[in-house]
């Protein structure tokens, strides 16, 4: 029997992670699950989130599915199902990975014949369509356009005019996904895994499979993702308070002295004396206390980064 597979895409910060552990936690999935999480540079921090389900988790850093990992990638997913035997494999790329390349892969020869592919799923925060499309075309396009289903995040911070124009814009792009826009705390997992058959699905199609993972490396826009963003790990030797930190990137994100930042997150150790993980995109920050002790790091993502402005900001 083929490992099903679930594909959970979306830009960076959109909300892949925690979505993933929302379905997880609440028991949507009934088969032996795996998770393969791919995070964009040296340092992992979602990997640690998705364990706290007790889910076998694979890591693979230090660069995107789509690109400079791609022969990992495949390694990982082998060796996962040779080690555990999934019946199910949950996938999250990293948010600047191209969706059409992930799914690509899986119709490479040595993996249509053991995988299927069921769930590909793009995660899209409403509040930023504008500013990645505009400034990001090609990687958010595609991967709004490449899903069956499109998730909306933070819709409870957009009221019914802002969520339509949403809508509206995204069905331009895809009017054959299943879209779906309740706010997470009123979501049921099981309307984000319902079956769902779109009208044309990339896997309906009756396709060769690819011999040689090549022609995956010749996209100009994959090969270049490690030239357009940038992820930078900060060992943090600080304590903050909760307020400091939150007013630390209040004025990371409206100063132009550390380069374009697109998302941070990380573990820090609190002047409380416990450890937290948090999340961070353009005006919005959260934080939340853990119940394990990873070691303390900020991870910064985006352009044109300052590296040594940002690591004497935190230290």
């Amino acid at each position: 029997m083929k490992v099903k597979i679930d594909i959970f895409s979306g830009f960076l910060g959109a909300g892949k992670t925690l979505l993933m552990k929302k379905l997880l936690e609440e028991g949507v999935y009934t088969e032996k699950i795996a998770i393969i999480e791919n995070e964009f540079g040296e340092v992992s921090i979602d990997g640690g989130i998705l364990r706290e389900t007790n889910i076998e988790v694979r890591e693979i850093n230090s660069g995107c599915i789509c690109c400079q990992v791609t022969g990992d990638f495949k390694d990982a997913l082998l060796q996962v199902i040779s080690d555990y035997s999934p019946t199910r494999l949950l996938i999250e790329p990293s948010g600047v990975a191209k969706l059409s390349d992930i799914k690509n892969i899986f119709l490479e020869k040595d993996l249509i014949d053991i995988t299927e592919v069921d769930n590909v799923i793009t995660v899209i925060d409403p509040l930023k369509i504008d500013v990645y499309l505009n400034n990001f075309k090609k990687f958010y396009k595609d991967q709004v356009i490449s899903a069956d289903k499109i998730v909306f995040s933070r819709c409870q911070f957009i009221n019914e005019s802002e969520l339509l124009e949403a809508k509206l814009k995204i069905s331009r792009l895809n009017r054959k996904a299943l879209l779906i826009t309740k706010p997470w705390d009123t979501l049921k997992g099981s309307e984000v895994i319902k079956n769902f058959t779109p009208n044309n699905s990339f896997f309906n199609l009756k396709t060769n499979p690819i011999k040689s993972k090549a022609t995956l490396l010749k996209d100009s826009t994959a090969e270049n993702t490690s030239n357009t963003f940038s992820s930078i790990p900060i060992y943090v030797k600080n304590r903050f308070s909760k307020d400091e930190l939150i007013k630390k990137f209040e004025f990371l994100s409206s100063s132009s002295n550390f380069g374009n930042v697109l998302r941070a997150k990380g573990i820090v150790n609190l002047l409380d004396g416990n450890k937290h993980q948090f999340d961070f995109v353009p005006n919005e920050f959260n934080i939340r206390k853990l119940n394990y002790s990873p070691e303390d790091v900020i991870i910064i993502i985006g352009t044109d980064l300052k590296e040594n402005a940002l690591k004497s900001f935190f230290n």
